[in-house]
């Protein structure tokens, strides 16, 4: 990350942690620049399951973190006049999530012409719905997840 990338990525997920979840998740932002949020976390044993795998709940967990700064992460600029928020989540379980290969990451992407069309919405002042794709992979770089979260993002209101 650049130095100004990474300054804002800090500042986002320090806003994440003030969340009790985050804290139990351990989540740390791996990357993160404008259309891209990379999420990580360690697998901690009280994360696994029956099987020794992370919980599904921890993976949706992560994936949202995902997506939710991978949708903020053009507009950081805006969210004083903004309010953002994940309307639904989905996601699909490709592999088992085994504990000993993590850390697992979260990787959301939003395409440049995404971002220049949110911040219009914004500017106008018009609410807008923005899928937000992710994908959750392990330490070898092999897919464990794939989800969708909806952002909802609307004027503030004042």
């Amino acid at each position: 990350m650049d130095s100004a990338n990474a300054t804002m990525g800090d500042m986002v997920m320090a806003g994440f942690k003030k969340l009790g979840f985050i804290q139990f998740t351990g989540i740390e932002s791996v990357e993160y620049g404008p259309g891209r949020s990379v999420v990580g976390m360690a697998a901690r044993p009280e994360h696994f399951n029956h099987n020794g795998d992370i919980h599904a709940a921890l993976l949706f967990g992560l994936a949202e973190t995902a997506a939710m700064g991978a949708s903020i992460s053009g507009i950081v600029d805006l969210l004083a006049d903004t309010f953002i928020v994940a309307r639904d989540g989905r996601i699909e379980y490709l592999a088992r999530a085994k504990g000993q290969e993590g850390p697992f990451t979260g990787t959301a992407e939003l395409t440049p012409e995404t971002i220049a069309e949110t911040r219009a919405n914004i500017e106008s002042r018009t609410e807008i719905e923005l899928e937000v794709p992710v994908i959750i992979a392990d330490v070898t770089g092999k897919p464990v997840a794939r989800a969708a979260f909806t952002a909802v993002i609307r004027p503030r209101r004042k």
